[in-house]
């Protein structure tokens, strides 16, 4: 009768946890998405360019925002013609580069600050030439690039593959002499997890805005998982159930990680891409993938920590089962 009660109480739990976080989603949060009409420009010391920019509204309600460009430069200076309006508008970024630049690549995150700030900043580079080779500064057309932005999944991956070969390999060959170690190793997979999942919870607001459902999903797993683990560690009478439904909750959840990816998910808002699921989980912060590397780096650790959780439980439920 307990273990029902506190069945009903978590399944509770869950989704007020869902509905509140909704409620939190609609209160006027705004996010907005910077583009420009060029992304390189070729400017000689002393001149300037103009570029144009516009801030659109991608997400919530509208307010004050302006744009932003980082890191500062002392020797190139930004000079939007409009600032600090409701999205969506557009206007013209003045690039000035002084005399004394030393010439070489500058690369700038350009992004939408204020009440409404972009979800993601875009890479504006500025080539600085010599002035006495260049007299005028040349604007560079948009380019539709057919090569795909950096991911290190191959990385990842070549983690992911080993991770599951060792630990099978110990479970297989020690068996008996793996079990206590096991445990604990378990224990640590699932901490690492839960570290994972609570910093994407708090940090991703792209996950938040874009793909609402995957992150209301992320909310599921995480307190799942910490009933699941409590039920492991601190119910004898749970243990072996509850073993079971957390290594093949973690199994889903990993084959759910790798259809996101294939399926360009949660990024099918902002592009058309397939490919851009793998540049945004295992992106590590690359231009054009919309990830950081604190982004991508607990997407990996979370994907390879659930990965030992899955493998862990499901050969400890199934060595107890058959020496039960």
């Amino acid at each position: 009768m307990q273990a029902k009660n506190a069945i009903i109480v978590s399944i509770v739990f869950i989704f007020l946890s869902v509905f509140t976080v909704n409620a939190i989603h609609a209160v006027g949060l705004g996010y907005s998405k910077v583009t420009l009409t060029q992304y390189s420009v070729n400017i000689s010391q002393g001149s300037s360019a103009d570029i144009s920019f516009t801030i659109s509204l991608f997400n919530g309600s509208k307010w004050g925002t302006s744009l932003f460009e980082s890191p500062s430069n002392s020797y190139i200076t930004f000079t939007p013609s409009v600032s600090d309006q409701d999205p969506t508008y557009s206007g013209t970024l003045a690039i000035s580069v002084a005399k004394g630049t030393p010439v070489g690549t500058y690369k700038f995150n350009v992004s939408a600050n204020g009440d409404d700030p972009s979800v993601a900043p875009v890479q504006l580079t500025i080539n600085v030439l010599n002035s006495t080779k260049v007299t005028s500064p040349v604007v560079i057309p948009p380019v539709v690039s057919t090569s795909k932005p950096t991911n290190y999944f191959d990385y990842v991956g070549s983690i992911f593959l080993v991770v599951i070969i060792v630990l099978l390999g110990l479970g297989l060959s020690m068996k008996r002499k793996f079990i206590k170690t096991a445990k604990y190793s378990m224990l640590g997979s699932i901490i690492l997890s839960l570290v994972a999942a609570f910093y994407l919870l708090v940090y991703d607001n792209l996950l938040r805005i874009s793909g609402m459902l995957h992150y209301d999903i992320l909310i599921v797993f995480f307190i799942l998982t910490i009933i699941l683990a409590y039920l492991v560690y601190g119910n004898r009478k749970t243990h072996r159930t509850a073993l079971l439904t957390l290594g093949s909750l973690s199994a889903l959840f990993v084959l759910a990680m790798f259809l996101d990816a294939i399926l360009g998910l949660p990024l099918t808002q902002i592009s058309g891409s397939l490919s851009y699921g793998f540049n945004y989980l295992f992106g590590f912060g690359a231009a054009g993938t919309y990830s950081s590397y604190g982004i991508s780096f607990a997407f990996s650790l979370l994907l390879l920590s659930v990965t030992a959780t899955s493998i862990l439980s499901l050969f400890l439920y199934f060595f107890e089962n058959k020496n039960k």
